[in-house]
């Protein structure tokens, strides 16, 4: 299919959740999803401190959001307004005040675990499914958003309870 061309798959929105340190992992896990067909709400294009500091002079300038707080209103809408947002673990506490703003907001999350990561109370509950890795993300995505393809037809046969959890969720945002 020519570039210029339109596919017609439904595009699902999509916000990864992550610390700053995972920043690589986002923009391969966000370039696998716009393969898909997914548009992705990309903080990491706007997480760019200024060149010639030190590491922990990054850190500051990441932490107080020296763009007058742009950093942080783009990830809050994306985080209130996205189909669905993924947690990429082990993150900070940032990553899950963004779990917990989607959450509250009713858009599903889908957590993909931390190699050693046992997430609390709060986070366990915030998050619709967890997987082990992006590998199982990127197909259980894949899965809703060839239900989404048919207009929902087949949910209800689905066969696979994680996929039947998950599209419902984000059924149900999309309706919304």
């Amino acid at each position: 299919m020519p570039p210029y061309v339109m596919s017609s798959r439904p595009s699902l929105s999509i916000y990864v959740a992550a610390s700053f340190r995972h920043k690589h992992g986002v923009r391969l896990l966000g370039r696998a999803l716009r393969a898909l067909g997914c548009r992705i709400l990309d903080w990491t294009e706007k997480a760019v401190p200024p060149p010639g500091l030190t590491p922990a002079q990054r850190r500051i300038w990441m932490d107080t959001d020296q763009d007058g707080g742009q950093i942080y209103d783009f990830c809050r809408n994306a985080c209130l307004t996205a189909d669905m947002v993924i947690y990429y673990g082990a993150s900070g506490q940032d990553a899950g005040v963004e779990v917990g703003l989607a959450a509250g907001a009713g858009v599903p999350v889908l957590g993909i675990r931390g190699p050693l990561e046992g997430p609390g109370l709060m986070l366990h509950g915030a998050v619709c499914l967890w997987v082990d890795g992006a590998e199982e993300a990127l197909e259980l995505v894949k899965r809703v958003m060839d239900h989404a393809e048919t207009g929902w037809a087949a949910l209800a046969d689905e066969t696979d309870g994680a996929v039947r959890r998950l599209a419902e969720a984000v059924r149900r945002r999309c309706a919304a």
